[in-house]
């Protein structure tokens, strides 16, 4: 229910306000007040519960995705250790050569 503001239509009896009439409006006006608080508070819960699915639903969706992107990922190194494995095998002395010189580079860089 919403207040209404009382119109005055020319008359001298219209007019003339009395200090009961101020206090019902008041209270009309308070009554008006506590159920928009009240609308307000119900409309704020039904928000705050759709942000919270929402964001769940995000954070699904980012895992899922992150799981993805890992499996993606190591399915790549495994066709690279099979790859690298395959070439060692096929040249092995060269591999050891390779492997030799890498752990002398390191072994320098890791001096200074």
């Amino acid at each position: 229910m919403m207040a209404t503001a009382k119109t005055a239509t020319g008359t001298a009896a219209n007019d003339s306000v009395n200090a009961h009439d101020i206090e019902v409006d008041i209270e009309r006006i308070r009554g008006d007040i506590a159920a928009l608080a009240g609308s307000l508070k119900k409309y704020g819960a039904g928000k705050s519960d759709e942000y919270k699915s929402r964001a769940a639903a995000a954070g699904e969706d980012l895992t899922k995705m992150s799981q993805d992107a890992l499996s993606d990922l190591a399915a790549e190194l495994k066709g690279y250790e099979r790859a690298l494995t395959s070439e060692v095998r096929r040249h092995p002395l060269q591999a050891i050569g390779i492997a030799a010189g890498i752990g002398f580079l390191v072994s320098v860089l890791v001096r200074r």
